[in-house]
């Protein structure tokens, strides 16, 4: 399962939406905002774009290219295609975090 580190423990969705229900919101109102910024996080990479969020990071939307690669039983020798990937790029409060100084955005 995915989720998100904190620590040695992994938060998942419904923590998630917990923790950004107890700042305030209600847990169904916390779901929607979640998953309307992940659609449009989603929606951007899609169209090739680059998201930006201050202080947190980027996601970066790049191509790779074709790779010669052996295949270590046969040695025969063959190209990989080229494919799409996003590269995440953390800014300096996520950086920050990571450290132990996290200082709130509000």
């Amino acid at each position: 399962m995915r989720g998100i580190f904190l620590g040695n423990k992994v938060v998942r969705t419904e923590e998630f939406i917990t923790r950004l229900a107890d700042k305030g919101y209600t847990k169904k109102d916390s779901a929607v905002v979640i998953a309307d910024v992940l659609d449009v996080i989603y929606e951007a990479i899609a169209n090739g774009e680059e998201v930006s969020l201050i202080r947190f990071g980027s996601f970066r939307p790049f191509e790779t290219k074709p790779k010669r690669i052996m295949n270590v039983t046969t040695g025969k020798i063959s190209m990989t295609r080229p494919h799409k990937k996003v590269r995440f790029v953390p800014g300096c409060g996520l950086l920050r975090a990571a450290e132990g100084q996290y200082r709130p955005v509000k």
